[in-house]
């Protein structure tokens, strides 16, 4: 599928490395000019620049906590130096906090909120102003399989997640009808953050050969990171008509 996000600014949070990293460079590839925030990972953020670059499109590095408002603020108050517009962001950045239940204190438990949920609004509401001086804009936000499955030793890190889904819906009223905000709902893909030891530990077996993951005895696709970047690029180019949506991408998993 062809996109053309010509002449567009998009924002990726966490966009130096991974998955985040993968998603940026398409952005560019599709003709964006790019702004990637990092924490504490300044080569991975140069070395996404730069093949961002040998694209022909401009990007603009930041280091920023995304659990820090003053940082994240700032990041918009840079954009709008060197670009002078957004209209495109992807709440990519996140933590990804893994104990039981019993070992979780508060500091876990507030890094989780503040990486994945807080930093997200205070991002999405100072970057609102600039995103309607253009006209208008999309947000979009990686939520995972938060959403649909109960992971017992990820619960901070599983609300903040379902609280983004809810963020994304209620900015979508707030700020419609010129700001589009949608949320998916990926199951573990290849290449995201969540290893083949986890789900092998939920009883789910894999088969690389096969590229699938089965689940109570039903086999299904398991996806990759090029399927869910062409998910992302569509909803934050598509229509307007797509508003306040939290969209599954796991082959039909959430339906077992």
């Amino acid at each position: 599928m062809k996109f053309d996000f010509n002449k567009k600014v998009v924002l990726v949070t966490g966009g130096a490395e991974k998955a985040g990293r993968y998603f940026s460079v398409q952005y560019a590839k599709a003709g964006a000019d790019l702004v990637i925030t990092h924490y504490k990972t300044p080569s991975e953020a140069m070395a996404t620049k730069e093949e961002i670059e040998k694209l022909g499109r401009r990007c603009l590095v930041v280091e920023a906590d995304n659990g820090d408002v003053c940082q994240v603020e700032s990041v918009i108050r840079e954009i709008e130096k060197e670009f002078g517009r957004l209209d495109v962001i992807l709440h990519n950045a996140s933590n990804f906090n893994d104990q039981p239940i019993e070992q979780v204190n508060e500091k876990i438990w507030d890094s989780s909120m503040n990486i994945i949920l807080k930093g997200a609004f205070f991002l999405s509401r100072r970057a609102a102003p600039l995103m309607l001086k253009s006209g208008g804009g999309k947000m979009l936000a990686l939520i995972g399989n938060s959403y649909y499955e109960n992971w017992p030793d990820f619960i901070p890190h599983s609300i903040a997640k379902i609280g983004l889904a809810k963020l994304m819906q209620l900015l979508a009223v707030t700020y419609s009808p010129d700001i589009q905000c949608n949320a998916i709902c990926p199951a573990s893909f290849l290449d995201s953050a969540s290893g083949d030891s986890i789900l092998s530990a939920r009883g789910e077996i894999i088969d690389h050969e096969r590229q699938t993951i089965t689940v109570g005895g039903i086999p299904l696709h398991r996806g990759n990171k090029e399927e869910v970047a062409e998910l992302i690029l569509f909803l934050t180019s598509c229509s307007k008509y797509i508003n306040g949506a939290v969209i599954p991408i796991d082959a039909g998993k959430n339906l077992l």
